[in-house]
């Protein structure tokens, strides 16, 4: 059979075929036969699969790391950063009444450049979270870059100065809050979110064969309990996953907590929708009881350490999310540590911001190189819907891998592990070969799928304003009302605040 056939040997120092099993998920001068379906045929010592394949090209060598390719589980398909683009990084309170006016570039070109930015640092996969205007020409992107990719679509019904307009609109003076609820305050959203699913509907039609296709809510500070409700009984009806952004400030929780009286993920366990399909983006100011409530349904958190920092969001409490038992995947959200999507960067920044001070020599790290490795790979697959698909090298999975670099510079010591090798030392700079579904899409540099230079200066001439004037004039005048709107909050008491207002234990009213 044609498919079958063996077209090509991927060898290395170590191939990590499995990254949640260990050390025997770790097989040393090893190989991955790659069928011409981009099926992995088999897994084994690259000397005997040479042996049975000595015509075959083979890529990497005796100083590489194979392993399965690498998976942003939350990204937004930024290919210009924030900072590249002129606002930056803020507390997203503030953060969100400048986006808006910055000039953007072109979606589709920017989406390439994301695509090709996450290529360069490993990844195979990526999970997109967009609303669903022009979401045909975003994907066809990563169609165009070779990328596997998922799609979440995002929707925000309620909310969009603050999170809660229904007393922020009030404290406004007169004219200045009719023109703001002219424009920010819904006119019909009954008949908003009855477009939104049908067209999630269709859209799960064309791609839920080929492609996870899930539901976005923004969040519960930013959704109505109608539209979360309809999206319970849509992600039952469909068998879709939810991904929502939650708790990635104080005063997100803190909204909830005035609003409902209880905590944001209580108040989605009321609503019935906590489970299996549910990833909390974020996660940040999660309770004791939030986290046993997501463990006791569960659900799974993507932790974006290098967004978390820039956006002064705080530090995931992850020793606590992990003696759970929870699913924790590693994501970039477009705001990385460097900017550049780099994956193995965000891995290693995740290993230094969790080896918290406990005050118990002795006592195991809250998270290891191998742990951030499965992560990153099985982990994020089973999060996004892909356990089946990738995140593994296995037999009858797809071959999509990387291979790093492994060559010490000069030395490294021999008991250290390959994943530890990755996570400490390795970057973006170290990945030789990027394949999906047994395509090369990078090699040596090099990338195979996309003319990058031209594309740099497409992307470039493509930037445009992407905000009226009147709008942008109408946020500065209210940019001072909205900070005083949260500054008048004050969601962390004095009783309870640290010296750095990182993550809160306790979430009492």
């Amino acid at each position: 059979m044609e498919n079958g056939r063996i077209v090509r040997l991927v060898r290395g120092e170590y191939v990590l075929f499995d990254p949640a099993a260990g050390e025997d998920g770790v097989l040393a001068h090893g190989a991955v036969a790659v069928k011409a379906d981009g099926k992995v045929a088999s897994v084994g010592p690259y000397r005997q699969l040479r042996q049975e394949y000595p015509d075959v090209p083979v890529e990497g060598d005796d100083q590489c790391l194979v392993m399965p390719g690498m998976i942003d589980s939350h990204s937004h398909g930024s290919g210009l950063s924030y900072f590249e683009l002129g606002p930056g990084y803020d507390h997203l309170e503030y953060w969100k009444t400048i986006t808006p006016t910055i000039s953007r570039p072109d979606p589709y070109l920017d989406t390439l450049w994301c695509a090709v930015k996450h290529i360069r640092s490993g990844c195979t996969a990526i999970h997109h979270m967009g609303g669903m205007k022009g979401v045909d020409r975003v994907l066809s992107a990563y169609q165009k870059a070779g990328m596997r990719w998922a799609f979440s679509a995002t929707i925000q019904d309620a909310n969009l100065l603050t999170y809660d307009d229904n007393a922020f609109f009030p404290s406004l003076p007169p004219d200045l809050r009719e023109r703001a609820e002219a424009r920010y305050r819904p006119e019909d959203p009954g008949g908003f979110i009855r477009q939104y699913f049908e067209e999630f509907r269709a859209l799960c039609a064309e791609h839920a064969k080929t492609a996870p296709i899930g539901l976005g809510p923004m969040g519960p500070q930013w959704c109505s309990g109608e539209l979360l409700k309809a999206m319970r009984e849509v992600a039952g009806e469909l068998d879709a996953k939810i991904h929502m952004h939650a708790v990635q400030t104080p005063y997100q929780n803190d909204s909830i907590v005035r609003t409902h009286g209880q905590t944001s993920i209580a108040y989605l366990d009321q609503l019935e929708l906590l489970g299996p399909h549910l990833t909390i983006g974020h996660g940040v100011w999660m309770s004791e009881r939030d986290i046993a409530l997501l463990a006791e349904a569960g659900a799974s958190v993507t932790h974006h350490p290098g967004c978390n920092l820039n956006m002064r969001n705080g530090i995931l409490p992850l020793k606590a999310i992990l003696a759970a038992g929870i699913t924790v995947a590693v994501a970039i959200d477009g705001k990385g540590i460097n900017d550049d999507e780099d994956i193995i960067a965000e891995m290693r920044l995740a290993e230094k911001l969790h080896r918290v001070a406990d005050l118990q020599p002795g006592t195991p790290r809250a998270v290891t190189p191998a742990m951030l490795v499965e992560m990153t790979t099985t982990n994020a697959a089973r999060i996004v819907g892909w356990e089946d698909v990738c995140g593994r090298l296995q037999p009858g999975l797809a071959a999509d891998l990387a291979v790093v670099d492994l060559a010490p510079d000069p030395y490294v010591h021999p008991e250290a592990t390959p994943q530890e090798r990755l996570v400490m030392q390795k970057s973006r700079h170290d990945v030789r070969l990027v394949m999906v579904e047994g395509q090369v899409l990078m090699r040596d540099g090099n990338m195979l799928t996309i003319d990058e230079e031209a594309l740099k200066h497409e992307l470039v001439h493509s930037l445009t304003a992407s905000s009226s004037q009147g709008e942008a004039e109408l946020l500065e005048q209210l940019r001072p009302h909205i900070l005083r709107h949260y500054q008048d909050l004050a969601p962390i008491p004095e009783a309870f605040r640290p010296f750095y207002p990182l993550n809160r234990r306790d979430w009492t009213p």
